[in-house]
């Protein structure tokens, strides 16, 4: 794949964190953002770490599972966005 390695890391850290921020926020338990804060060095440092994985190791499977898992959070936010407008729409109906 020709993928850029070095966009993985912002792709994957922004949404993950995104995802973990925006979930807390929809469910109004912002208690569970504090314990994000105290783990974001973590999510940081796996990601950091991706590109110099792929770069060691020249595998077209964990390209794909490392670009899932970078993607994988974008995913969940558009389906909430979805859910947002069409819940709404769906609201107004009735």
């Amino acid at each position: 794949m020709n993928l850029n390695h070095d966009m993985l890391t912002p792709v994957g850290t922004i949404g993950w964190f995104a995802m973990l921020v925006i979930g807390p926020i929809r469910r109004q338990q912002y208690g569970e953002i504090l314990i994000l804060v105290i783990f974001v060095m973590a999510i940081i440092d796996a990601w950091a770490v991706a590109p110099a994985a792929l770069r060691q190791e020249q595998s077209s499977r964990l390209e794909i599972e490392l670009w899932a898992a970078a993607l994988f959070p974008y995913m969940v936010i558009l389906y909430w966005a979805g859910k947002a407008v069409f819940g709404s729409r769906e609201a107004t109906k009735e």
